[in-house]
């Protein structure tokens, strides 16, 4: 299909297994050069966009977006990843807040699941597929996701997986420090946050204003907290002097 880079997170069996070998008639390059991380983080270092994929939906989890018009959705020119779940259980909601879009293969309700092999078959085939949208270049939408490209056609230089991955962290801390979350679970809040930013394509240049702006609140906290506690009311110090 086109896909030369294989990634995988914790895996029951190395790619160079026997077995996996035996499966992958024609592909073993590909099992040669995959690369083994111990966490999504590590795996998708580098990358500016990450795609999930699941057939469950729920309270908790992203909007779906068709497979089909998934093509039309992805940045220019950035490297983008596609993350699938183990066979056995899928994506779980936390895997999934990493993904910036999740997509779901069409299939008929009474038997929605595919296997991960045919999973990965159906993505890779789809996105092989030309665009309709982008072919015709004089109506091209605007870049609602973040495209990667500005009006003039230049690339952007989209903030990658990790860097926006320490902006969440750097947000959630902050938020946690002004107690946006006393009654809430931050876990859903901060999902639902993810999915916002997610939609938007950031840029390296975004991020940094984001994560200044988290510095300085938390920054203020700090000072605010330090006058407070240096602060020693009359009463008190007329006792201690005493």
């Amino acid at each position: 299909m086109g896909f030369n880079k294989l990634v995988v997170v914790r895996p029951s069996v190395l790619p160079m297994h026997p077995e996996a070998r035996r499966l992958a008639v024609g592909a073993e390059n590909l099992l040669k050069t995959a690369k083994v991380f111990e966490t999504i983080e590590e795996a998708t270092k580098g990358m500016h966009f990450l795609i999930g994929t699941s057939r469950r939906d729920g309270k908790y989890r992203q909007d779906f977006l068709s497979l089909p018009n998934l093509i039309d959705h992805l940045p220019l020119k950035q490297k983008i990843g596609i993350l699938f779940g183990p066979e056995e259980r899928g994506l779980s909601n936390q895997e999934l807040a990493y993904c910036h879009l999740v997509t779901s293969i069409p299939s008929n309700p009474k038997f929605p699941s595919l296997n991960l092999a045919q999973s990965v078959m159906v993505v890779a085939y789809q996105l092989r597929l030309p665009s309709p949208t982008l072919s015709q270049k004089s109506s091209l939408p605007s870049p609602a996701l973040g495209r990667g490209t500005n009006s003039e056609g230049k690339t952007i230089a989209l903030a990658t997986a990790e860097q926006i991955e320490g902006m969440y962290q750097h947000l959630e801390k902050m938020l946690g420090q002004i107690g946006f979350f006393p009654h809430r679970n931050s876990f859903h809040m901060m999902r639902a946050i993810r999915q916002v930013f997610g939609r938007t394509g950031l840029t390296e240049r975004e991020v940094r204003i984001f994560r200044g702006m988290c510095r300085q609140v938390l920054w203020s906290i700090k000072e605010t907290d330090s006058e407070s506690s240096s602060a020693v009311p009359d009463q008190d110090r007329r006792r201690s002097s005493g």
